[in-house]
């Protein structure tokens, strides 16, 4: 009599990442700081650290350099975008026209569930200023900031601004803002979230929007002045 072989237990094979997947690995790699300014990112080493062809990461690579994120040479390849001070301007001059003034929509409209997160996330990044700054408490910050502005900007119900909104504030200059901040710039900056969720609790339009505006003006000047010294100092 015939013995019966052992089922045989094969590792099923991960999911094959789609062109989007491979877009946003590349893209969140890069706004992480795993590339440096000026790094060539070669498709065949990407394509493979992500376990896919070449032809999904050569199609990231085209809308990241639409985007701004990388830049392509003629017969050299494509590299890390270098962000420069102009860019800086340029990012929180369309933040200075656009933020504010969703800010300013959102008032009458954010709701009550809303507003009692925006007051938990200020009070979280209040308590992140009253403890010795280190990489855990910046990521910690970082996070917080960034759903307590996406809160706001949603609300607002301009969904066209809000993405435009986004796509600046997911670039990696962003994040080299918190980075930039002294211990003194995040605890001013804590204060100010604090306005503005009562600037919106109030229902006032035009508090919010100003308040919001010197919000971005002295992110601006943390980064800006660290440009100069860093500039001046080379």
């Amino acid at each position: 009599m015939a013995q019966t072989q052992p089922a045989l237990h094969t590792i099923p094979p991960e999911p094959s990442r789609s062109a989007d997947d491979v877009y946003v690995a590349i893209k969140e790699a890069l706004a992480d700081g795993q590339y440096g300014a000026g790094q060539y990112l070669r498709e065949e080493q990407l394509a493979k650290s992500l376990g896919v062809s070449r032809t999904p990461v050569r199609e990231a690579l085209r809308r990241l350099d639409a985007e701004g994120w990388v830049e392509t040479r003629a017969n050299f390849g494509v590299r890390v975008k270098a962000w420069t001070v102009q860019d800086a301007r340029e990012i929180f001059e369309a933040r200075l026209l656009i933020e504010p003034y969703l800010a300013g929509r959102a008032a009458p409209a954010i709701g009550a569930s809303d507003i009692a997160r925006l007051k938990a996330l200020a009070e979280a990044m209040l308590d992140i200023t009253r403890r010795p700054s280190t990489s855990e408490s910046c990521e910690a910050w970082f996070t917080a900031n960034g759903e307590f502005h996406a809160i706001i900007t949603a609300a607002a119900n301009n969904a066209r601004l809000d993405r435009s909104l986004k796509s600046m504030k997911e670039t990696p200059l962003i994040k080299w803002t918190f980075d930039t901040y002294s211990d003194e710039d995040r605890e001013r900056s804590a204060r100010q979230h604090v306005e503005i969720v009562l600037a919106l609790e109030q229902r006032n339009a035009a508090w919010a929007e100003a308040i919001t505006r010197c919000h971005i003006l002295a992110a601006e000047k943390a980064v800006l002045d660290r440009h100069d010294r860093e500039h001046s100092a080379s």
